[in-house]
């Protein structure tokens, strides 16, 4: 696959691929080399010339089943970036939920002398 310069993406991923935590560091090497490469593949502003790219994009698409690594790689790439992480808690403190930030459980207008 041609190298159409080093991809970076700095929304998702600002310290890099090699220091996520979600790429191996082959993965984050295809990713900076071959990065621009595979968005301009997919999105279809760039045609394949050789048979290694045209099968990345055979797999991509659905085509083929992934067995390159590029394809798995880019589709990894995809999915961290589209799907949103939610996280749920179970409860939230109620003096968070009351706005109540100053209000202390030890008052001292509540002792008895």
């Amino acid at each position: 696959m041609r190298s159409v310069g080093k991809f970076y993406d700095d929304k998702n991923f600002p310290r890099g691929f090699n220091r996520s935590g979600v790429f191996t560091v082959s993965e984050a090497q295809l990713l900076e080399n071959y990065g621009r490469t595979m968005r301009a593949l997919t999105d279809g502003s760039l045609a394949p010339l050789t048979e290694v790219e045209a099968e990345f994009l055979a797999e991509v698409s659905g085509e083929k089943d992934m067995h390159s690594s590029l394809a798995k790689c880019w589709n990894k790439y995809v999915s961290k970036t589209t799907n949103k992480v939610r996280s749920y808690t179970l409860c939230q403190s109620q003096r968070k939920q009351n706005g109540n930030y100053d209000d202390d459980d030890n008052d001292s207008s509540d002792i008895d002398i």
